[in-house]
């Protein structure tokens, strides 16, 4: 807890804070000049764009970039005078994976909190189903079958509110998991840290290249841009991932004695 205290210093808190403002600057701006067709069309909105592309690079510099320096300047040297080494990584891996969920987690499900309930309630636009030849009745029921976990909305709007952020927010920490160990393991922190962006992007290509196109990372994430998919296809990527960090925490282990050596 003192480490994610310390993580969530104030400049920090500011610097998120601002960067969470981006797609809401972005909406203002454009909102006279789309045409609604609802609330999800408010929310998708939202986080389509630049978003899916910087994902994983946002993720892995939530709380990675300090723990790199941390690294590279040899500042943890002081910090294992007092503390075992394996309980000190616990301790950083615990702060990166909760930090980072919980920094896209409140992203996600504010965006979701002010598109379907603080949009229609200060009439911040005017939605338009006739445009999609669909009506007040008709769209919802479209609502339902439109992006791969918009299934949930039949249970409520807070049930996909909520699952879906929380998905989000677990990719993020899944893929700042495989940027910290991959810290540990490689000396050049900028390849260290590029790597997740690359698996992200490069991982993609190759699964459409192999018409997979229903695995692709941003669209497990980010499913806006295909079309709806049983939930378990996201589910697919999600646990290569989790195997890739099985994998690299297994290195981890093994070398910890390397490791000790480097930081």
């Amino acid at each position: 807890m003192k480490e994610m205290q310390s993580t969530l210093s104030v400049k920090r808190i500011v610097i998120c804070f601002l960067l969470m403002l981006c797609p809401f600057f972005y909406f203002m701006i454009q909102r006279d000049d789309v045409s609604f067709r609802d609330k999800l069309d408010v929310f998708t909105f939202m986080l389509e764009g630049i978003l899916p592309l910087a994902f994983v690079l946002l993720a892995t510099l939530v709380y990675l970039g300090s723990f790199s320096r941390e690294i590279k300047n040899r500042f943890l040297v002081y910090t294992r005078l007092r503390t075992p080494l394996r309980k000190m990584l616990r301790i950083k891996f615990a702060a990166n994976f909760l930090v980072t969920f919980g920094v896209f987690f409140v992203f996600t499900f504010g965006y979701f909190l002010f598109s379907f309930y603080i949009v229609p309630l200060l009439r911040l636009v005017q939605f338009h189903p006739e445009v999609y030849m669909l009506n007040e009745v008709t769209v919802v029921q479209d609502s339902y079958t439109r992006h791969t976990f918009t299934q949930l909305l039949q249970f409520g709007s807070l049930t996909y509110g909520f699952f879906y952020s929380c998905w989000v927010g677990l990719n993020a920490a899944v893929y700042a998991t495989i940027g910290f160990f991959m810290v540990l393991i490689i000396r050049n922190q900028f390849l260290a840290l590029s790597i997740p962006f690359l698996l992200y992007i490069l991982g993609s290509f190759v699964m459409a290249a192999s018409g997979l196109m229903r695995f692709r990372f941003p669209d497990a994430v980010f499913p806006y841009s295909y079309m709806q998919l049983p939930i378990w296809t996201a589910f697919a990527p999600f646990l290569f991932l989790l195997f890739i960090c099985i994998i690299l925490f297994l290195a981890v282990n093994k070398n910890l004695e390397r490791i000790d050596n480097v930081i």
